[in-house]
């Protein structure tokens, strides 16, 4: 009959090498018959999760240096590269000057999303688009106009990618349905 270290038994990583079933039950074997073999099968099972519980807190313990010296890093480059808006580019111009203004693109967009219709030349096409609502024409205009992905259009909107594309795919049908009522 071969005896486990008591002390091992009653450590918490051995508790937590019995909440494993398969582990579990090799320890209920090896209790209800002692003998070398069942202890050796115990033992060899543990030695290993012993290693895997080491090798987890070593993996464990590098992320966390190596994102502390990471975020080190980082300050230490942002320290040196700060950026400066008011940092001139050359006599007439500095930074601040070369930032869009977050309205100004939407106004500019607005011209045309109001007025979709003025691109187009097909009268057909342009009496069409007046059946679809204003968001519609708003979703054309950013995918076909602006060529934006569903998934630039989905943010803009805060929707979701595929209520975009299910919007996009409904105005197409109200187009391609009013042109073949017309042919």
């Amino acid at each position: 009959m071969k005896i486990l270290n008591p002390d091992v038994v009653n450590s918490n990583v051995f508790k937590r090498f019995l909440e494993i079933e398969e582990y579990n039950k090799l320890y209920t074997a090896y209790l209800e018959d002692p003998n070398s073999t069942n202890a050796d099968t115990l033992n060899e099972h543990f030695k290993y999760f012993e290693k895997q519980i080491i090798r987890i807190a070593y993996i464990k313990k590098a992320v966390i240096y190596e994102s502390r010296k990471f975020d080190s890093m980082l300050r230490e480059h942002n320290r040196k590269y700060e950026l400066n808006l008011d940092a001139p580019i050359n006599e007439s111009l500095a930074m601040v000057d070369t930032v869009q203004d977050e309205n100004s693109f939407l106004q500019f967009e607005n011209i045309f999303e109001n007025d979709l219709e003025s691109l187009l030349s097909d009268e057909l096409l342009i009496t069409l688009l007046r059946r679809l609502n204003t968001k519609q024409k708003q979703v054309l205009y950013y995918r076909y106009v602006n060529e934006l992905t569903e998934k630039e259009i989905a943010m803009i909107y805060n929707v979701s990618q595929q209520a975009i594309s299910k919007m996009i795919h409904r105005s197409i049908n109200i187009l391609r349905e009013g042109r073949e009522e017309n042919d």
